[in-house]
């Protein structure tokens, strides 16, 4: 394969696994559209240990061929995306509203309840990009519970999530439900649930037992997905894999981008509450399929990189 015909992609993350999944969403469409040769750096949370780094990576890159696209995700990145684009050339995406001016930038991608005004360097996006993709492959008799957690945006409670999801396993008997946790679920919940729910359908898998990707292999092979309303992210990537997709009541105690963008996803039917559902029909599916990282990798390659033939991946 000659060696102009591959994108070189310079990836900068945090460390930070929601900005991790939004950058790889992105790089994994781009993947499929144009061979890509990818470099990646995390840059370290410290003043002290930036420095360092920073004149490692400036020798670093001396050995490299110059980028074609540099993407960041999560505030920290943004400098070392201009600083990296300064130096070395390409273009510059980053994945949120930067707090440096966004005109600095080549593209940004926001989600559109940030409510960002439109320019022809912000593309706005339904929820945050993410690495999920629709496998077709979800099994009739699998569904998936994702708990989040206490926050300063809803009213927790134990009793209340612990009781829809009682009725959802009564409602579905011949299907074996997986039940996880999150980094924000309260030791009071797992033990109000084996205090209350003894169903034979459910196994408990709680996130520490739970290894990177576990969320995305289950998701690509449920048919059905609740999520509590809190935990939106996970919401985004349920639609985006294609399963049908519920929300577990927890009542909002702040108004917001969060809750706007959920709002948003159940007006335009793409979940369903828990207190919109009929336990006895079966729960609908997204009204429509969701691919935002595959649509902006579409945009990207269509205005930049069109004389770069798609080939077999590295």
């Amino acid at each position: 394969m000659k060696q102009e015909t591959l994108l070189h992609i310079w990836r900068f993350t945090d460390g930070k696994p929601g900005h991790q999944n939004q950058s790889l969403g992105l790089v994994e469409a781009i993947k499929k559209r144009v061979s890509c040769l990818i470099h990646e750096w995390e840059i370290p949370p410290s003043l002290i240990q930036r420095c360092k780094w920073r004149k490692d990576w400036k020798a670093e890159v001396k050995k490299l061929p110059q980028p074609h696209l540099i993407i960041g995700a999560g505030h920290r990145t943004h400098p070392m995306v201009l600083r990296a684009q300064r130096q070395c050339g390409g273009k510059s995406v980053v994945l949120m509203r930067p707090s440096l001016p966004l005109s600095w930038f080549d593209l940004c991608v926001v989600p559109q309840h940030d409510q960002v005004k439109l320019r022809s360097n912000v593309m706005q996006v339904r929820g945050v990009l993410n690495s999920i993709t629709a496998s077709g492959e979800q099994k009739l008799s699998q569904g998936l519970f994702l708990i989040g957690g206490p926050c300063r945006h809803v009213d927790w409670s134990d009793e209340l999530v612990v009781e829809q999801i009682e009725r959802i396993l009564k409602s579905s008997p011949s299907m074996q439900w997986i039940l996880t946790t999150s980094r924000r679920t309260p030791a009071s919940f797992l033990k109000h649930l084996a205090d209350k729910c003894h169903a034979a359908n459910l196994t408990v898998t709680p996130v520490s037992e739970t290894q990177s990707g576990w969320v995305a292999e289950k998701l690509a092979c449920s048919k059905q997905v609740w999520a509590t309303s809190d935990s939106v992210s996970m919401l985004y990537e349920s639609i985006t894999s294609g399963a049908s997709t519920g929300v577990l009541n927890v009542p909002w105690t702040t108004s917001g981008k969060l809750r706007n963008g959920l709002d948003e996803l159940i007006q335009t039917k793409m979940v369903t509450t828990f207190s919109d559902w009929n336990s006895k029909q079966p729960l609908p599916p997204p009204s429509a399929s969701f691919a935002e990282a595959e649509r902006v990798a579409d945009w990207i390659t269509a205005q930049w990189f069109t004389k770069l033939q798609a080939q077999p991946h590295l």
